[in-house]
């Protein structure tokens, strides 16, 4: 089998789907762990307007965010984490760092 420089670029378009996957119900998120995970980009922009907060870079990876769950991973904002949000592994709910 031949590939050309044009499948492989078409390829490589697709990788990024394939290992997009949605949040746990009833788990709690950062919003750098979601980025990390699927595309919830637009989903936690929304968020975080439906909640009255700003929607720049650190409110974006810095917030908790709720996974209701659903066909989408539906997410809701919980609160900012302000220093430091942990991603505390799989299976378990993120957290605000409290010194």
């Amino acid at each position: 089998m031949r590939f050309t420089v044009a499948s492989v670029a078409a390829l490589a378009t697709l990788v990024p789907f394939a290992t997009a996957r949605n949040c746990s119900k009833n788990l709690d998120y950062c919003g750098s762990t979601l980025l990390g995970i699927g595309n919830y980009y637009d989903q936690i922009v929304s968020a975080l307007r439906a909640a009255g907060k700003p929607t720049d870079d650190n409110w974006r990876k810095k917030s908790l965010f709720y996974c209701a769950g659903g066909p989408n991973g539906e997410i809701h904002f919980v609160e900012y984490c302000g220093e430091r949000c942990v991603d505390n592994g799989q299976g378990r709910s993120d957290s605000c760092y409290r010194p």
